[in-house]
């Protein structure tokens, strides 16, 4: 991975991926799946919908490491333990992590083998970027479910 592009947006995911986590183990167990009025996706759900959204693309589209999505169970998954979260976080960084040290750096500018109507056609590189606003749209979202369910905990 000679890719300058390639290795910035590895270390973005990885640096992001593990704020996720730490916003998980903030989380206590029983406010991760609890939904907030208006939010429909409480902290697990968009834990979970993250690791399994980069391990499709980038460890299995990229890194064909075998993974298989289940999307639709992203979103109805509910009562995971934290630490199975915390688990599935850690797996997606290694996925993401090797699959990322590996690309060939002149597969950046191929069309990405896998996506989302709305991006067919777009280059590695492109979805590449598109994976860290995801992720990162997301991780605020789910700190700021995270902070209001805080709010209205009395501090002991």
């Amino acid at each position: 991975m000679d890719s300058p592009l390639a290795i910035d947006v590895r270390e973005i995911l990885l640096r992001d991926l593990q704020a996720l986590a730490e916003e998980v183990a903030q989380t206590p167990e029983e406010h991760l799946w609890e939904e907030l009025e208006g939010l429909p996706n409480p902290v697990g759900t968009l834990a979970w919908h993250l690791c399994g959204n980069l391990r499709h693309f980038i460890g299995a589209a990229l890194g064909q490491d075998g993974y298989l999505r289940r999307r639709d169970a992203e979103f109805s998954l509910r009562g995971l333990p934290r630490q199975a979260l915390l688990d599935e976080l850690e797996a997606t960084r290694g996925a993401v992590g090797r699959a990322l040290e590996s690309l060939d750096p002149a597969r950046l500018a191929e069309p990405m083998p896998v996506t989302p109507p709305q991006h067919e056609g777009r280059t590695i590189g492109f979805f590449l970027v598109q994976l860290c606003c995801h992720l990162s749209r997301h991780r605020g979202q789910l700190n700021a479910i995270r902070r209001a369910l805080a709010a209205r905990q009395p501090v002991a």
